[in-house]
């Protein structure tokens, strides 16, 4: 069942980059053919291959924000205000990309606690500086928002935060979204990418056969989102559509793209698709373009898969010779391009490049003043995670709009750590008792070692659980993604390497360690290990990250980027983290760890294939404030329905006790695992398999009374 739903206008623009404190100012920059490339001046780190990076050299920074949390205020406050957006008049969501997050400011503890302090103190920030932070800091600043999401896909973060919050108007869950990227400079991204020696001594040049790499950069960008409807309504002027989006992944290496273009050339035509349009039909592509020999020749080989004829009608350019490479910021960076680009009638350059390796390309070597009717922004990072972004202009013709896929049923559920659900089996809890981490079996024991090679326990656990969903619902991995939600990615490891990194320099730096540090591996090596090549990526929403993710995985399976997820949660035994935790939260301190997935996927596939799916998913909902989603609407039969919590809340109770399932049967799950912060993902799995063994309708809820997640799982044949 499917619902078709109105276009979505974007109404507001914000960026802060190298070249300019504003949108305009960025994009005027970059039609006059001018770089922010400059010498490193924020840190230093001895021995990188070079010190060439575009940083924000003026930057307004609030107390207690970190420099990620200052770049995507800037860029937020120039969106709403462009878009004429008055507080508190609207549900307004918030969905953010980024890789690094605080971590600058966690280099910079490290740095002054060394010698004086204990590891343990040295590592404090590590939970203090997490990803989710600027979402939290933007709602302090800007809030509260309807809805919140921190999602990491690597280089692609930006442009998936942006097809996510085209769901969230979509579907109702708001009425506007801001949706973009932000990415600080920090010690570790420029030592790492210094160190698997992909990094230019000099300005780097896209698609030049005489590239030598890439040039780092730091920014954030922002677009403001709204139905057309609304956008008309309220009289907000339409700088264009967000027509067509596809994500996936490649399932070829954690690091170097698949040489032959094949993926990213079906997710061009894919999201070409969903606008409506045929490649003769895209006037100008903003190339992912980093500089360095794999991706632009990669990159190039799909331009003509795609493009074929049209081949030399179609520009093409890179910003990132000009902003540098700002990794989790950058899709959204160039999306604020793309859609200037279409407003202003004009093409910016790729800065830098002279002789082109791909001729047969229509490269714009000088900005090019010309009326664009469509406009496509491509990302692609570590991994194979991609997006890609098809815009319009304000006055393109009404085509079919989106549709939402409205039925979705669990299709399998299982843990890895310790097994509460299996196939579509669950073990009694009643017989369980919690144990301290870590367990005793290494994971990493149970994988095929070939595929796994330097998974850490997070990844290995994860894989194991996804291993099982897939076996259990005869998936094919081509047609599945992968949603992962972790609470503070791999504490110890990073910790570790940015100690080796500032103790011993650069040299003693394993080049092969920094692509396992970014957030998003937690999600790319489970993938790369099963060959997921539906939309991959991390979320985190400390505790609730579980959660989080599988509200994000469900959004995107009903925007009909993929037909199957694998969606939930890992939080592995880490010394670091469990020390930290047991001095913040000694109630807490007998820990468990984990990891807890479901494979959620479209009705009409499961049917297709024969399988029975453990539960149809009711409902779904962030909810902020003592408002009551659909999803609390009271169970048919309260005797047979059961109430599932991750973890026992007050506050949480006193407003269970004034709903329709005060009386009905709950679990609380960290009594029988003890606390991890995948716990909720668990609780989702074992809420499948109690509707599998029998139970009516159980409703999982996570959180507090102020902010919470709901999922509603139902029988089948139930509405």
């Amino acid at each position: 069942m499917s619902l078709a739903v109105s276009r979505i206008a974007i109404t507001g623009l914000g960026a802060i980059s190298a070249l300019g404190s504003s949108a305009h100012a960025t994009f005027s920059a970059l039609c006059e053919g001018k770089r922010g490339l400059a010498p490193l001046s924020l840190f230093q780190v001895p021995g990188l291959d070079s010190a060439l990076v575009a940083e924000v050299r003026e930057l307004a920074q609030p107390p207690g924000f970190s420099r990620s949390d200052a770049l995507s205020l800037c860029a937020a406050r120039e969106a709403l205000t462009m878009g004429g957006w008055q507080p508190g008049s609207a549900r307004l969501g918030l969905s953010l990309g980024g890789t690094a997050g605080g971590l600058f400011e966690t280099e910079n503890e490290l740095l002054l606690g060394k010698g004086s302090q204990s590891d343990v103190e040295r590592a404090r920030r590590f939970v203090t500086h997490p990803l989710a932070c600027s979402v939290d800091r933007l709602s302090e600043a800007l809030g509260p928002f309807a809805c919140t999401a921190s999602v990491c896909s690597a280089c692609s973060s930006g442009a998936v935060a942006i097809a996510l919050g085209a769901h969230w108007i979509a579907s109702g869950r708001a009425d506007a979204v801001l949706a973009g990227g932000a990415e600080a400079l920090c010690r570790m991204t420029c030592a790492g990418f210094s160190a698997l020696g992909v990094v230019d001594e000099n300005p780097c040049r896209p698609f030049d056969t005489r590239r030598a790499g890439l040039n780092l950069g730091e920014g954030a960008g922002l677009l403001l989102l709204e139905s057309e409807a609304r956008a008309k309504q309220r009289g907000a002027p339409i700088l264009a559509f967000l027509s067509g989006f596809a994500v996936g992944a490649e399932a070829h290496h954690i690091t170097h793209p698949e040489p032959s273009g094949e993926r990213a050339a079906k997710l061009m035509v894919e999201a070409m698709s969903r606008a409506g349009l045929s490649p003769d039909q895209i006037d100008y592509v903003n190339a992912h373009g980093t500089g360095t020999r794999a991706n632009d020749a990669m990159e190039a080989l799909a331009f003509r898969r795609v493009f074929a004829s049209a081949l030399p009608n179609v520009r093409v350019s890179s910003s990132k010779a000009q902003l540098g490479h700002t990794l989790g910021a950058s899709g959204a960076l160039e999306a604020v391009i793309s859609v200037l680009a279409l407003e202003r009638g004009q093409v910016p350059p790729t800065v830098g490049l002279e002789v082109p390796e791909a001729s047969d390309l229509r490269h714009v070597l000088q900005t090019e003043t010309s009326k664009l009717r469509a406009v496509a922004s491509n990302s692609f990072g570590f991994g194979g995670m991609s997006a890609v972004l098809v815009f319009e202009a304000e006055d393109a013709p009404v085509r079919s709009g989106h549709r939402l896929e409205t039925e979705l049923v669990v299709s399998a559920a299982a843990t890895a750590g310790r097994a509460l659900t299996r196939d579509g089996e669950c073990a009694e809890l009643s017989q369980l008792a919690p144990i301290p981490a870590p367990f005793a079996v290494d994971p990493l024991a149970t994988l095929d070692p070939d595929r796994s090679r330097r998974f850490d326990r997070a990844s290995a656990l994860s894989s194991q659980a996804s291993e099982a969903c897939l076996a259990a619902a005869a998936v094919a991995p081509a047609n599945c993604g992968l949603v992962v939600g972790t609470a503070y990615g791999s504490v110890e490891r990073s910790f570790k390497f940015i100690e080796r990194l500032l103790e011993r320099g650069l040299k003693l730096v394993p080049p092969a360690e920094f692509p396992q540090l970014v957030p998003s591996a937690i999600a790319a090596n489970p993938a790369l290990y099963s060959r997921l090549q539906g939309p991959v990526l991390a979320v985190a929403d400390g505790a609730a990250s579980g959660e989080s993710a599988f509200e994000v995985g469900a959004s995107l399976l009903e925007l009909g980027v993929c037909s199957a997820a694998l969606l939930g949660a890992v939080e592995a035994h880490d010394s670091l983290t469990a020390r930290l935790c047991e001095r913040q939260a000694p109630e807490r301190s007998v820990r468990g760890e984990g990891a807890g997935f479901v494979l959620l996927e479209h009705a009409q596939d499961a049917r297709a294939r024969g399988r029975t799916p453990l539960a149809r998913l009711g409902a779904h909902a962030q909810e902020r404030g003592m408002t009551l989603s659909a999803a609390w609407a009271p169970p048919r039969e309260p005797s047979r329905a059961r109430l599932v919590l991750p973890v026992a809340d007050a506050e949480l109770d006193v407003l269970i006790r004034g709903s329709a399932w005060a009386n009905v049967a709950r679990h609380t799950m960290s009594e029988y695992l003890g606390f991890f912060e995948a716990v909720g993902a668990s609780s989702l799995a074992f809420a499948a398999a109690l509707v599998a063994r029998g139970a009516g309708e159980v409703l999982v809820v996570s959180g507090n009374a102020a902010a919470r997640y709901v999922v509603r799982l139902e029988p089948l044949g139930e509405r």
